[in-house]
């Protein structure tokens, strides 16, 4: 094997195949604002994810059309300041303004990112059943093939939420919140359409040897890796977690490079990959197609 990237890398690989595991997978492509490049995904095992103010465009129902899946953004834990395009206004309630925000240790306080305040995403919540009915609908509509959900996980990433300082009780409601939220979401899958796609854009690991967060892998079809540095023993070890019983796994890595990504397509439990470190249009796809043997 030639390898031309770093040597850890490689050697990850190499393990991978050498210990028979390796899977084919299929790429990719994230359209969060322009739509260059997403027919090239109009293809059986395509995969895109549409964007927040782009989702109706006619473009994802040729990618359908042509055998690929489609699935739509929703942010569950973030909220922007100011209201974006119509489209996605509709998901925040109408109105951005009007959804409920978290309320420790005061309302309002935290925040997911600059610009975004943090969203009441505890179970339960007036927002967390607003999502599920807003969901449900994009299940009866079959205009889609599932939901991408991003911020939402075993706890919030950026260090701008300071969840590290945050008392156990709270951290507990955050989990319990993310995870309420993808059961419901299962529940009414299951109940519409079965084969409607159910992903979130992180880990249900919290790193501080709680494991509550583990309860969410039995109502999704997989998770979203960003931005990995390189192929590393973490995050090889949760793609290759099982997840629900439903038959379709989708479980994707968002590489770095195509080097990158085509060394993930390897990993056992990776399903698809994306080489794009910027997510305005998908990226030509960094692998060929192929038949994955569990789907539908």
């Amino acid at each position: 094997m030639k390898c031309r990237f770093i040597a850890s890398l490689c050697v990850a690989v190499a393990a991978t195949v050498a210990a028979g595991s390796a899977l084919a997978a299929n790429p990719m492509g994230l359209a969060y604002k322009e739509n260059t490049n997403v027919l090239l995904y109009a293809k059986p095992t395509g995969f895109m994810i549409a964007g927040r103010c782009n989702r109706n465009d006619a473009v994802f129902q040729q990618v359908r059309q042509g055998g690929g899946e489609v699935l739509f953004y929703i942010s569950p834990a973030a909220v922007p300041d100011n209201q974006t395009c119509e489209l996605d206004q509709q998901y925040y309630m109408g109105d951005s303004g009007l959804v409920p925000l978290w309320p420790h240790p005061t309302y309002g306080q935290r925040i997911m990112r600059p610009g975004n305040h943090m969203a009441d995403i505890r179970a339960g919540s007036k927002w967390s059943l607003w999502i599920v009915s807003f969901v449900e609908k994009a299940m009866r509509e079959r205009k889609f093939d599932g939901v991408f959900i991003d911020t939402c996980g075993g706890r919030p990433w950026p260090t701008y939420t300071n969840w590290e300082n945050w008392p156990l009780w709270e951290k507990n409601a955050w989990t319990d919140g993310c995870v309420d939220l993808v059961r419901r979401l299962d529940a009414k899958r299951r109940a519409i359409n079965p084969n409607f796609i159910i992903i979130n854009n992180n880990v249900w690991d919290r790193s501080d040897k709680n494991t509550r967060g583990y309860a969410a892998h039995q109502y999704i079809d997989g998770v979203g890796i960003e931005h990995p540095r390189g192929v590393t023993a973490y995050h090889s070890a949760y793609v290759a977690k099982t997840f629900n019983n439903l038959g379709h796994r989708r479980v994707f890595v968002i590489a770095r490079d195509v080097a990158e990504a085509r060394a993930w397509a390897l990993v056992k439990g990776v399903t698809h990959v994306s080489s794009q470190m910027e997510y305005t249009y998908p990226s030509v796809p960094p692998i060929g197609f192929t038949r994955l043997t569990d789907r539908l």
